[in-house]
C-alpha cells in the first residue's frame, strides 16, 4: 500500500516581501496556500524573524487544520548564510542586517514550538528557484541548465541531471555567473538592476526604476529599449565565450522581476548565443513569483526519508 501524499511548508525570503506555501510531494502547490507578506528588511531583528515565523506559521497551519503528512519545512533564502546551521551571515548587503549571527533556525523551531527531528533546510535562493524549474517549471526535460533571476543583483545556477552542481566544467564559483571579471569590474555591473536605472538615466536624463523603464519600453521610448538589448547583447555575448558552450548548456531560463520584460531582452540574447550549438531554448522561467517555493520543497524532499 502507497504512503499518503506528503507536504512541505515553505518560505522564500525576499528583499521585500516573504512568500510562504505548502508544497506537495509532486511539485504542486496545495491550493489556497500562497501567500506573500511584506517585510521591512532594514527592520529590526524582532520585526524580520516574527514575519518568518508569522509566514511559516500559516503553512504550518494549514498542514494541521487539513491533517496532512508534514515531510518538513525549508528556507530559501539569499547569502551569505551558513545554510547547514541556520545562521545568517548576511551584512552589507542594505537587507536583513539586524538577523547577522542569528541561529534563525534556532529561532524558528523554538517560536513554532516544532518537535524534535522535524526536518527545518535552509538553501541559497537562486538554487531554489532554479531547482524549482527544473523539477516543475519550464526547464522540465532538459538535463543541463543554467537558470538566472534577474534583479537587484543577478543570481544563477547550474543544474545537471535535476541536481544543482556548483562547480565542474563551465561552472563558476558557486554557481555565480554574474560575479565573474568582465571589462572594470564583474558581469553584475553591466546586466543589474543598478546598472539598467544608471543607464538609462544616461541616455534619458530621468531616473526611473526598472519597471518603470520597463514600461516605458513598451510605449515605444527607444532609449528604454535600448537599455533592455544591452542587457541582453552583454549577457548573451559573455555567456557565449565562457560558460554554456563549456557546461554544454542545452536550456537557459530567466527569473526575477526584470525577466517579466524577458521579450525586451530576448532578441538580442538570443542572437548573441545563435551559434551556440548545444543550446536548444532560451526561455522564461514558468512560475516567476512561485519556483523558489517550490525548489525549496523539493531540496527538503530529497532530503527526508518520504
Amino acid at each position: 500500500m502507497s504512503k499518503p501524499s506528503g507536504f512541505i511548508a515553505c518560505l522564500d525570503v525576499g528583499g521585500t516581501s516573504v512568500k510562504s506555501a505548502v508544497v506537495k510531494d509532486d511539485g504542486s502547490l496545495l491550493d489556497h496556500s500562497f501567500f506573500v507578506s511584506p517585510v521591512d528588511s532594514g527592520g529590526s531583528r524582532t520585526h524580520i524573524l516574527g514575519a518568518f515565523t508569522a509566514a511559516l506559521g500559516r503553512g504550518l497551519a494549514i498542514i494541521e487544520n487539513k491533517r496532512l503528512r508534514l515531510l518538513g519545512i525549508g528556507v530559501s533564502i539569499c547569502g551569505p548564510f551558513d545554510y547547514e546551521r541556520g545562521i545568517s551571515r548576511i551584512t552589507g548587503l542594505d537587507k536583513y542586517e539586524a538577523i547577522y549571527d542569528v541561529n534563525v533556525k534556532q529561532v524558528l523551531q523554538q517560536e513554532l514550538r516544532l518537535p524534535a527531528g522535524l526536518p527545518l533546510l535552509f538553501d541559497v535562493d537562486s538554487w531554489s528557484f532554479a531547482r524549482g524549474e527544473v523539477w516543475a517549471g519550464a526547464a522540465r526535460g532538459y538535463r543541463r541548465v543554467i537558470v538566472f533571476t534577474l534583479g537587484t543583483g543577478v543570481g544563477s545556477a547550474f543544474a545537471l541531471g535535476g541536481r544543482i552542481v556548483s562547480e565542474g566544467p563551465g561552472v563558476p564559483w558557486y554557481g555565480w555567473v554574474s560575479g565573474q571579471k568582465y571589462r572594470d569590474g564583474i558581469l553584475n555591473d553591466y546586466i543589474s538592476r543598478t546598472f539598467m536605472v544608471r543607464r538609462y538615466e544616461e541616455l534619458s536624463g530621468a531616473r526611473l526604476d526598472v519597471k518603470e523603464i520597463a514600461a516605458r519600453a513598451d510605449g515605444g521610448d527607444s532609449q528604454a529599449k535600448r537599455v533592455f538589448e544591452e542587457v541582453g547583447w552583454e549577457l548573451g555575448g559573455f555567456l557565449r565565450d565562457h560558460n554554456v558552450e563549456e557546461f554544454q548548456a542545452e536550456c537557459l531560463v530567466f527569473g526575477g522581476q526584470i525577466s517579466k520584460s524577458f521579450h525586451l531582452f530576448a532578441g538580442p540574447l538570443r542572437e548573441a548565443l545563435k551559434d551556440v550549438s548545444c543550446l536548444q531554448a532560451i526561455i522564461p522561467a514558468e512560475d516567476i513569483d512561485g519556483s523558489a517555493i517550490k525548489g525549496i520543497g523539493k531540496y527538503v524532499l530529497d532530503n527526508v526519508e518520504a
